[in-house]
C-alpha cells in the first residue's frame, strides 16, 4: 500500500485509494448511502440516484428561430397574404394555403406545412385591397430559421445520470421537460470532535498555557463550503472516558465521524486506542508535510472514522485531501472532485531538505505574460493558520526534490473560492 521502509507512513495518493476501498465497500454493504425523493426546487447541490431520462421531444413542435413570418407555398411574385399571427403560448394552429403567412415571433409555433420563417428584416409590406401583405426581399432557403421539435431534447436522451451532482442547468433541464422531483442520496450527517487540554471558549478570559479553540470552525466552514453539513460538535478535555464516550455519541447519531487532535504519540493522544478499541484504525500516519499524524478507521465496523492533526494547517489540509473526496463517494458522486491542479513557475529559488513530499503554501501570481507564478510563502508551520488563510496554492513538492531554482515549474493546487 506504498507505506515507506521506515514505517513513516502511507504516501497521499495511496491513503485515498485506501479510503474510496473502504468506501465502496461500505456502499455495496448498504450501510452507508440512503434515498430520498425531494422536489426540484430543493434538489441543487444534491447527488442524482436516478438516470432520467426524456419521455418526448422538446419543445415537441417546430418554433421560430426569429421574429419574422411563417410562409406558406409561395406564388408568383414572392407575395404572401398575412392571415394570422402565431406568438409564445397562442399558437396559429391551422394550416398555411398556398400564398398564405402568419406574423411569428421567436420561440413561437411553425405551422406544419410551413416550409421556411423569414426574418421581418428581409420584407417589405404592401396594403391591398384591405388585406396586408409581405413581399420577399431576399431568397430564403426551405426550412430556415426553423427549429426541429427535438432541437433542445430528443425523445429518450439522458437527462441525468446517476451519481451527478445537481447543477442550476440541470434543474433547468430537467423541469423544462416536466419533470417535478428527483431520487437523490441524502447527505451524510457529520460529527466532530475537537480534543485539548489547553482549548477554551472564545470569549472567555485566557490563562498561561490556554489557547481559544478554532478547529471546530475551521471545519465546519470548509465542510459548508463543499457542500457538507457538521452536524454535531463535540469539544473535550484530554481524557480517556469522556474522549470515549464522546466518541460513542458521535457514532450513534451520525454517517462519518471526524476528530481534531490527540492522534499523535503523545502521553495524552488517546484516540488511536480508543478507535481500536470501539472500531478498528485501517491506518495510522501520512508521508506527507503537513499532516503526518492522520488516521483512518471504522466505529462499529460501518462508521468512518476520520483522526486530523491538531495543528489548524494539517487539518484543514487533510480534510481537503482525504475527507472531501470520501465524503463525495458516501454520496454516490461518481467522478471524484479534487483540488484542480495547475502548472506554476516559482519566482524564487526552493531550498529544503529531502524527505515527506510537500504541500507549501502560496501566493498565485499571473504576470505581464500570462505566465503563473507561484511565490511561496515565509511562514510554513503547521500550527499557523495565516499560512494558509493567506494562501491560493498547495505547490507540490516530490519527496526527492531539495533545490528548485526559480522559473522551474511545479505542480500546484488551487485553494480559494473552493475551500478556504
Amino acid at each position: 500500500m506504498g507505506i515507506d521502509i521506515n514505517n513513516q507512513g502511507l504516501y497521499l495518493n495511496d491513503a485515498i485509494k485506501k479510503i474510496l476501498e473502504e468506501m465502496d465497500t461500505l456502499m455495496v454493504n448498504n450501510e452507508i448511502l440512503h434515498k430520498e425523493e425531494i422536489n426540484l426546487d430543493e434538489a441543487l447541490g444534491k447527488v442524482s440516484m436516478e438516470e432520467i431520462l426524456s419521455e418526448e421531444d422538446m419543445p415537441g413542435y417546430r418554433s421560430s428561430v426569429m421574429d419574422g413570418y411563417a410562409l406558406g407555398e409561395s406564388t408568383k411574385g414572392n407575395k404572401w397574404k398575412i392571415v394570422g399571427e402565431s406568438f409564445p403560448g397562442k399558437p396559429f394552429n391551422d394550416l398555411l394555403k398556398k400564398g398564405e403567412a402568419v406574423t411569428i415571433s421567436t420561440g413561437s409555433f411553425v405551422p406544419d406545412n410551413c416550409f421556411s420563417v423569414i426574418p421581418q428584416e428581409q420584407v417589405s409590406l404592401e396594403l391591398l385591397k384591405g388585406n396586408e401583405y409581405i413581399i420577399k426581399k431576399e431568397t430564403s432557403s426551405n426550412n430556415s430559421w426553423i427549429r426541429e421539435k427535438n432541437d433542445q431534447v430528443f425523445k429518450g436522451e439522458i437527462l441525468i445520470k446517476k451519481g451527478v451532482k445537481i447543477t442550476p442547468g440541470i434543474l433547468s433541464k430537467l423541469a423544462s421537460c416536466g419533470i417535478k422531483t428527483i431520487k437523490v442520496s441524502k447527505t451524510s450527517k457529520l460529527g466532530l470532535l475537537i480534543t485539548g487540554d489547553e482549548l477554551i471558549k472564545s470569549g472567555t478570559v485566557r490563562k498561561k498555557g490556554e489557547i481559544w479553540e478554532s478547529n471546530s470552525i475551521l471545519i465546519k466552514s470548509i465542510a459548508k463550503n463543499l457542500g457538507f453539513e457538521i452536524n454535531e460538535i463535540h469539544i473535550e478535555k484530554d481524557n480517556y472516558q469522556n474522549i470515549k464516550n464522546s466518541l460513542r455519541n458521535i457514532s450513534e447519531f451520525n454517517d462519518v465521524v471526524i476528530s481534531v487532535g490527540g492522534i499523535s504519540v503523545g502521553k495524552k493522544d488517546f484516540l488511536k486506542d480508543i478507535v481500536n478499541e470501539i472500531g478498528e484504525i485501517k491506518f495510522w500516519k501520512l508521508f506527507l508535510k503537513p499532516g503526518k499524524p492522520f488516521a483512518f478507521g471504522l466505529i462499529n465496523k460501518k462508521i468512518p472514522y476520520f483522526g486530523l492533526p491538531g495543528n489548524p494547517v494539517s487539518a484543514a489540509i487533510t480534510f481537503i485531501q482525504l475527507v472531501w473526496p470520501a465524503l463525495q463517494k458516501l454520496e454516490g458522486i461518481t467522478n471524484i472532485e479534487f483540488p484542480l491542479r495547475i502548472k506554476v513557475k516559482l519566482n524564487s529559488d526552493l531550498k529544503r531538505r529531502k524527505g515527506r513530499p510537500e504541500l507549501l503554501r502560496g501566493k498565485l501570481i499571473v504576470n505581464e505574460e500570462g505566465e503563473l507564478i507561484a511565490d511561496i510563502s515565509e511562514e510554513q508551520s503547521s500550527s499557523k493558520i495565516s499560512s494558509i488563510s493567506n494562501s491560493d496554492l498547495l505547490i507540490e513538492i516530490p519527496s526527492e526534490i531539495d533545490f528548485c531554482q526559480k522559473g522551474n515549474l511545479l505542480w500546484a493546487q488551487l485553494l480559494k473560492n473552493n475551500f478556504l
